[in-house]
């Protein structure tokens, strides 16, 4: 059971209405099964649930054709999954548009007034189908917009820095960072020797390395993190005027994240945790918004803004030297129906652009996916017809002369099926309605192959410097626990010289240390010292209010702690927070003090530390235990609950003399680290849920990393 299942009755909300005009043309797919008696796929009367056989201990006859068919199809049920980004979830919604952004573009879906229906899609870029999102990995999210004026695909990662900056490397990264051909493994992403190797001759990747390596490559879920665009596109307004543009989706929730133990751990007791996440919010009414940011540039054809170049996705423009405008808002606020006819189905694109928005700029990843998108979902469905899909129809459908092809299901009634022709069929648009009378000025020159070769360290080392203490802890970290795992030592020194060094010298020194790894010489690598940091490449603001809906809090309790008055007055709160909660006891079920268990801390599952954002304990006489005990062995337990809780930075909150238990683990009441004495439950839930004021342990800050130890950064890196 996902931990927002327990009190979702308590959290629904009136639904806000939308156009939901993709429903209304999904409608005529659904099929309803329910009371149905079985036929076979001609829908002829049958029933699969026996064998024909001679005999009730027969052979099998093979005139069973109800049975062969059955077993058929079952064989055929798998489709070939998507190399990258193949474990997935996803939900329908719509997007809103602010204002009349007329000015920039004709695209409908940004006039005034308009909302557009869209179907978005989480998923993580590393493993296979069937396994967890939670892990540290690039997590893409792609919404697809079903405007009037035609389908809008926005294919984004949740780090604003690309992996390479030419496309036709894509796939050797791909190898680079999937399980090692002689071994099969690791299956789980790139902490082995094949990625480190690649990454180190490919120093463009360095700043997605470091974002990916930092608290942004774990985000607590999908609901928690930003998409972005990456690359560089063309608005094109009605009067045929250009303007280059990024966009980003930004989480109206804020951006949180997790620790690498703490991902580890989830992913063994629930790797769909963020499918359960989204899934839950979304039944229980809590809908996810972002807003559509997006930052303007002069297309002057230089394809440079202030001195960084465009046409390299590897690059970002800091929201400080362009900030956005807010275009709009995406509200998810529908699950599917069906899993593999909606979410597995859905093919995304960025060649899917309509009128007002153009990919033609040379970018050479932006080509290249341009091109690869559409190819892979010709391979994985079996036909160039999977835009037939109902989950991929535009709302206006399609008119072509692409005919005929496997699984094609249009009865197209045309009487030809070429263009042009004088016989009243399909017709070519305008050039002048597909560019609103804009030409694209192409400067040429000798043909030949020719790389990106800009600087990205900076940009790196900028990014590193502008993190507290403990968020460049947490890199070193990651970095060490990566490179742990690779028992080629080359590989190692190579990254930490060539790579981490070029960064930053003490990062390399720290991370060298960590693994018994030579440390580069003192004051050796880069000699870039950034003057300048920029927040907003790092998102993760530990000191300002966030909202809390949707979190949910762990309330631990046994037969003897957590009063039924106690337990209905958190209730009450938490419910009127937006915030979900389950009390956790050494069993389930009802406790002597009337307080249902919706789960234990000694069986795994829901009970584990690792599904909450904060935990309260509940005064009684148990609290004032030493330890565990034969009589009391569940204190144990408890007491492991807690350990691990604090050891992850979530805030803890002790109501009455519970307090004592937190003096026995060593933990006294400091709200600067995230423990607080209540005096009362009404208390307690202020001290977890409140959103203003100083003692919000959700919003401010939310986790607290200062309980853990940093590096002797003075013994380690001394002063260069």
């Amino acid at each position: 059971m996902h931990p927002s299942q327990v009190f979702s009755t308590l959290l629904l909300l009136t639904s806000v209405a939308a156009q939901d005009l993709k429903a209304e043309q999904l409608q005529q797919y659904i099929v309803n099964d329910v009371g149905q008696a079985e036929t076979n796929s001609a829908g002829d009367p049958s029933n699969s649930t026996y064998s024909i056989r001679v005999g009730p201990r027969g052979y099998v006859l093979l005139q069973d054709n109800v049975g062969q068919k059955k077993l058929q199809h079952f064989t055929r049920e798998r489709q070939p999954e998507r190399v990258v980004h193949a474990s997935g979830h996803g939900a329908y919604g719509y997007f809103t548009s602010y204002g009349d952004w007329s000015n920039y573009t004709s695209a409908c879906w940004l006039q005034a007034n308009a909302t557009s229906d869209t179907f978005s899609r989480f998923s993580v870029h590393n493993v296979a189908r069937e396994g967890s999102e939670v892990a540290r990995d690039t997590h893409g999210f792609a919404t697809k917009i079903y405007s009037e004026c035609g389908n809008q695909d926005l294919v984004f990662n949740h780090v604003p820095s690309f992996f390479l900056n030419d496309g036709i490397m894509f796939s050797d990264m791909v190898h680079a960072i999937k399980p090692e051909p002689d071994k099969g493994f690791p299956t789980g992403g790139g902490a082995h020797q094949t990625a480190y190797d690649f990454f180190t001759l490919r120093p463009e990747a360095s700043l997605q390395r470091m974002m990916l390596q930092s608290d942004l490559g774990i985000p607590i879920d999908s609901r928690h993190m930003r998409g972005n665009g990456v690359h560089t596109f063309r608005f094109i307004n009605s009067e045929g005027k250009s303007s280059l543009f990024k966009w980003y989706w930004e989480p109206l929730l804020g951006l949180r994240s997790r620790v690498d133990d703490e991902a580890s751990k989830i992913v063994g007791y629930n790797g769909d945790y963020f499918r359960t996440d989204m899934y839950y919010a979304i039944e229980n009414g809590l809908y996810p918004e972002w807003e559509l940011k997006v930052q303007i540039f002069p297309d002057d054809g230089t394809y440079m803004y202030k001195g960084i170049d465009l046409l390299d996705c590897t690059l970002i423009v800091p929201w400080e030297l362009n900030p956005p405008l807010t275009f709009g808002k995406l509200t998810l606020n529908r699950n599917p129906t069906n899993y593999f006819s909606e979410v597995e189905s859905l093919q995304m694109a960025p060649a899917n652009t309509v009128t007002g928005i153009s990919n033609s700029v040379p970018d050479a990843v932006l080509q290249w996916r341009i091109v690869a998108y559409d190819d892979t979902a010709t391979y994985r469905h079996g036909s160039p017809n999977y835009n037939q899909i109902p989950v991929n129809c535009p709302l206006k459908g399609a008119h072509n002369n692409q005919r005929d092809g496997m699984m094609q299901i249009d009865i197209d009634k045309s009487g030809s099926e070429d263009s042009p022709n004088a016989l009243g069929d399909i017709y070519g648009t305008p050039e002048s309605a597909l560019t609103n009378g804009f030409t694209e000025q192409i400067t040429g020159g000798p043909v030949g192959r020719y790389g990106l070769f800009n600087d990205a360290f900076p940009q790196a080392t900028t990014f590193f410097y502008g993190l507290d203490p403990y968020a460049q802890q947490h890199i070193v970290d990651a970095f060490r626990s990566d490179m742990n795992k690779i028992t080629n030592q080359t590989v190692n020194n190579r990254f930490i010289s060539l790579y981490l060094n070029q960064i930053d010298n003490c990062l390399a020194r720290r991370v060298a240390y960590g693994i018994g790894a030579p440390l580069p010489e003192l004051g050796s690598g880069t000699t870039f010292k950034p003057n300048i940091t920029y927040p907003s490449s790092y998102p993760i603001d530990r000191s300002s209010n966030i909202p809390i809906d949707g979190l949910t809090i762990g309330v631990l309790a046994d037969d003897d702690t957590l009063t039924l008055a106690d337990y209905q007055t958190l209730a009450s709160q938490f419910q009127s927070q937006k915030l979900n909660f389950a009390v956790i006891a050494p069993r389930g079920g009802k406790l002597q003090s009337g307080v249902v268990a919706n789960g234990s801390y000694t069986t795994g599952g829901s009970g584990q530390s690792v599904f909450y954002d904060a935990v309260v304990l509940g005064s009684g006489s148990s609290s004032n235990a030493t330890a565990g005990t034969d009589a009391n062995p569940g204190n144990f337990w408890q007491q492991d609950f807690l350990r691990e809780a604090w050891v992850h930075g979530k805030p803890l909150v002790a109501i009455g003399n519970a307090i004592n238990t937190f003096n026995q683990l060593g933990y006294s009441a400091n709200s600067t680290l995230g423990i607080f004495a209540a005096s009362s439950a009404q208390q307690a839930a202020s001290d977890v849920a409140t959103s203003l004021g100083t003692t919000n342990s959700l919003g401010t800050p939310g986790r607290y990393p200062m309980r853990m130890p940093l590096d002797d950064v003075q013994s380690i890196c001394g002063t260069a």
